[in-house]
């Protein structure tokens, strides 16, 4: 029987108890915080998470989880293991439960040990981080994505995709968001041709309402891509910020000359309609 259907059969409540229990009530200080969250969180594995998910999901909705898991042998070649554990974690992904859905992704990119099957894992669970509720699951999501694009970042170190998506960890994460900052900041000039580094920091600036900086960064992305649509949404929306209308019309026309994307393009339409 595997862990899943043991789990599915006696539902159990120990991990809910763990974490209230585990919690102190008068915590002394925000250092101490911190480092028992993250002890909390690492105590989090495969069956802490599947017994969550048995609890949380009728039976109908894992059978198609239990149904690939009877597939898996020790006699499977890797190949057709990793398969296996692609279909697992895309039906995990579909629930919802991307804690589930990373960790059956990192199976597969433990088999296969490329840079992009790590990046999976790590997108994975940065969704994770970004919509589950519980607060101890998102904390060990954020350090299994941050582990995920370190390993993405040591097989294929001339990829920036893979750097600016370990600086949005610690960005998002909220720990250490200036070594995030720095990251990305770093990539744009190890990386000057490549515009993913530079569309990052400026939707950051546009975030914290540093739109003079944010139209700098979209303005040297244009150099790169002159039709890059994004690029031109978000210098109209800049520009619009800090109340230059000619600017802003110019560049929000341009992304409705050149999008595929029609709700977007009527968002931008009603902008435009208000200038």
């Amino acid at each position: 029987m595997s862990r899943l259907q043991w789990f599915v059969l006696f539902i159990a409540v120990a991990l809910l108890f763990t974490l209230y229990f585990g919690c102190p009530t008068k915590p002394p200080n925000r250092e101490q915080i911190d480092a028992q969250r993250a002890k909390q969180a690492a105590t989090i594995d495969l069956n802490k998470l599947i017994e969550r998910a048995s609890g949380t999901y009728p039976p109908q909705q894992l059978q198609p989880i239990l149904e690939l898991e009877r597939q898996l042998t020790d006699t499977l070649p890797d190949e057709a293991t990793a398969d296996l554990f692609k279909d697992i974690s895309r039906n995990w992904n579909q629930l919802g439960d991307f804690a589930l859905g990373g960790m059956y992704a990192e199976k597969v990119a433990e088999i296969t040990q490329s840079d992009s099957a790590w990046s999976i894992v790590g997108t994975t669970f940065f969704s994770c981080f970004k919509s589950d509720r519980d607060s101890l699951i998102r904390s060990f999501c954020m350090s299994k994505a941050i582990a995920s694009f370190e390993s993405a970042i040591s097989l294929a170190p001339d990829d920036p995709v893979h750097t600016v998506n370990l600086g949005l960890c610690y960005v998002e994460g909220g720990q250490q968001p200036m070594r995030g900052i720095t990251i990305i900041r770093d990539a744009t000039e190890k990386y000057p041709d490549h515009p993913l580094p530079s569309m990052t920091l400026g939707r950051m600036s546009v975030r914290t309402g540093q739109y003079d900086k944010a139209v700098q960064r979209f303005d040297y992305v244009l150099t790169l891509e002159p039709s890059n649509t994004e690029a031109h949404y978000w210098l109209g929306i800049s520009h619009k910020a800090l109340n230059n209308p000619q600017q802003a019309v110019v560049h929000l026309q341009k992304f409705i000359a050149l999008s595929d994307d029609d709700t977007k393009k009527k968002e931008v339409e009603h902008i435009l309609r208000g200038l």
